[in-house]
């Protein structure tokens, strides 16, 4: 059955309810143990916004969550959580399976895949100035590498975030969180570019920085398609994901000598702690940076 659009929040809360209540009634669990499903679905809820329950959706969800540093055990059991929502809807409120066993985990101890600046260049003059949707496509990553934001910010900047004068950009962050993040150089081009091609393309008054050809705001499953053909057309070896631009600029900014708290607070993380497996990526290039250049190597 069809929703619309405002409501999807609102019924995925619902939902969210009645599933608690059949846990807690039905199934016999303990309050404690429903509290812990019911906290777990409300950071899917509230990761999804106003999108629908999908197969990307969930995916890009767990992507997003592999960030922040959770437990294994805590991830199993967010994963848990939702797997037995989903069977709860397709059994009880005739939604669509779907299935998220293949869904690969990663613990926040695990190195987070970056790629060289190289390779980013590469991702970026992969488009040209040359009509609107090269335009968006060049800025847009840019803007994930150099501001280091995540998905959901980055779809929701507005022309009144953006100061061309100060060359700062405001990032409306989790918990309706705001930061501040300079405007580089090589960004500022491409944005002056970008918003003339805006302009162009879109002639009435939309607030939003990102469009899709419709004209409507660009939602994150579309951003995911933008990195991922991109990555192939340039022919990278590893998987790469919006989150990938982010983990590589923490990484670059580390080695070329930033400190944690400036990266804690340029990534907009609550605790320096999640900032900190960044170092373990930096402690590789160091030791080969010692290895190469020490004379007691």
């Amino acid at each position: 059955m069809k929703m619309l659009k405002m409501n999807i929040k609102s019924k995925i809360n619902h939902l969210i309810g009645s599933f608690s209540d059949y846990l807690l009634f039905q199934k016999g669990l303990s309050q404690n143990t429903v509290n812990s499903y019911t906290s777990d679905l409300m950071k899917l809820s509230n990761y999804l916004q106003n999108e629908e329950i999908s197969k990307t959706n969930i995916d890009n969800f767990f992507l997003d969550m592999s960030e922040f540093n959770y437990s294994v055990s805590t991830m199993k059991r967010m994963h848990s959580s939702v797997k037995n929502f989903l069977k709860y809807l397709n059994e009880n409120k005739d939604y669509e399976s779907i299935n998220i066993s293949d869904i690969k985990l990663k613990s926040s101890n695990k190195l987070p895949e970056i790629l060289s600046i190289s390779e980013i260049e590469k991702m970026i003059n992969f488009y040209n100035h040359e009509d609107y949707l090269q335009s968006r496509n060049k800025t847009l990553i840019d803007v994930l590498y150099s501001t280091g934001c995540r998905v959901s910010e980055l779809c929701d900047i507005n022309l009144s975030d953006i100061d061309l004068d100060e060359k700062y950009l405001k990032l409306k962050g989790k918990g309706s969180k705001h930061r501040i993040v300079p405007i580089g150089s090589k960004l500022y081009k491409n944005l002056i570019e970008y918003l003339n091609f805006r302009s162009l393309f879109l002639q009435n008054k939309e607030n939003v920085l990102f469009l899709s050809k419709s004209k409507n705001k660009l939602d994150r499953t579309a951003v995911f398609r933008i990195i991922k053909k991109t990555a192939k057309a340039i022919s990278l070896q590893t998987d790469v994901y919006p989150h990938t631009l982010r983990h590589s600029a923490a990484t670059h900014m580390l080695e070329g000598g930033c400190d944690l708290r400036t990266v804690q607070e340029f990534l907009g993380h609550s605790s320096v702690s999640t900032t900190q497996i960044y170092t373990k990526v930096t402690k590789e290039f160091l030791e080969e940076a010692f290895i190469e250049s020490h004379p007691r190597s």
